[in-house]
């Protein structure tokens, strides 16, 4: 099982401890509802430690990414960034990769469960590029900070004006003597930064950030999770996986009509121009509780989809999730009946849009 380098800290911050793949990260640190208010009107510190980390090198590491995706990431400055979806020659989904410049090479971050499949069909795919891909998950940290008094907490602490950073840009930090890339990633659809720090450094970048006088609440895995599913992102595991296209996880704002040819590329753009895309990831309410992940979704006997994630919100106490429906049935405000794996009804679920998205560039 693998540990964080920040570990210990967190442990001795009172965490309860919870398995994700192979990974054993913070779940909480004892009061939910606390931890979601932080990241929703304050400041939240969060462990992503766990999440994947490649460095790239070499001047053809972007045309490489950039044939391989469906953005155009072949012209990214130092400072500059992209998402992109990684897709096979069927056009299903293996990751999305954000992609940051830095002064000399790029910082790819990928879904945990996704980094020896990425390495492999990206070797797959290198012939005489000039290009090096270095998984660096295990020698660092991934600091994140939430929260819309995150900026002014970051700019107190390295004395660098962010206000003006846009989503997918970077800049060099210095923390208590530690210079370091600052991400603007907004990984829950609201202003949100990673901090890629080598872990030797890793216990002392969070120390300094969650020095009591800092006013930040540390947060794990449980309030992340409500975050991301009320903000109807997709998740590897969950949403997205290599069953799936795309269109049907809501990742259009990731792929590019204008560019050159890449994997998948012909049969993605085939199924949104034929109007071939038969589920869509929608948001979802439920009316009790006893709902899980994989409870089919059913109207009138049809088979009208499957639950992917289920939440309870901190605040309200209601039940809420996201679902791959069938766009049949993707209609807001539709009634769907839930049932188990044993076939039995557990609570009624009403169809929901997904909140807007925000506009990143492409």
């Amino acid at each position: 099982m693998n540990r964080t380098p920040l570990y210990i800290p967190q442990q001795n911050a009172g965490a309860t401890f919870a398995q994700l793949d192979d990974w054993e990260i913070a779940s909480n640190f004892g009061d939910v509802a606390t931890e979601y208010k932080a990241a929703k009107e304050g400041a939240a510190l969060l462990d992503r430690s766990y999440f994947g980390r490649f460095r790239l090198a070499g001047k053809d590491s972007l045309d490489l990414i950039n044939r391989l995706s469906s953005n155009k990431v072949d012209v990214l400055l130092p400072g500059a960034g992209a998402g992109t979806v990684l897709t096979t020659n069927k056009g299903r989904v293996i990751d999305v990769l954000h992609l940051f410049a830095l002064e000399n090479h790029w910082v790819m971050l990928t879904s945990p469960q996704t980094r020896e499949r990425i390495a492999e069909w990206i070797d797959l795919y290198t012939f005489m590029e000039e290009a090096t891909l270095e998984d660096i998950t295990q020698t660092t940290a991934m600091i994140t900070l939430l929260g819309p008094q995150a900026t002014a907490l970051l700019e107190a602490v390295t004395g660098t004006a962010l206000a003006q950073l846009e989503p997918y840009s970077s800049i060099a930090i210095t923390i208590d003597g530690v210079t370091l890339p600052l991400l603007r990633t907004d990984p829950v659809d609201v202003r949100g930064y990673d901090l890629v720090v080598p872990m030797e450094q890793a216990q002392h970048v969070w120390s300094a950030l969650a020095d009591p006088s800092r006013n930040i609440t540390l947060v794990g895995e449980e309030t992340y999770n409500i975050l991301r599913v009320e903000a109807g992102l997709p998740r590897y595991g969950w949403e997205m996986s290599e069953q799936v296209n795309p269109w049907e996880v809501d990742l259009r704002r990731f792929i590019n009509f204008e560019k050159g040819c890449y994997i998948g590329q012909e049969v993605i753009l085939r199924l949104d121009t034929y109007n071939k895309v038969q589920k869509l990831l929608m948001a979802l309410t439920f009316s009790s509780a006893g709902v899980t992940k994989w409870d089919t979704l059913r109207q009138e006997g049809k088979n009208a989809g499957t639950i992917t994630s289920v939440v309870e919100h901190p605040i309200s106490g209601q039940h809420i999730g996201l679902g791959l429906v069938r766009s049949a049935f993707a209609l807001p405000g539709t009634q769907l009946e839930v049932m188990n794996s044993q076939g039995s009804p557990v609570a009624q679920a009403s169809v929901r849009e997904l909140p807007a998205t925000p506009t990143f560039p492409s």
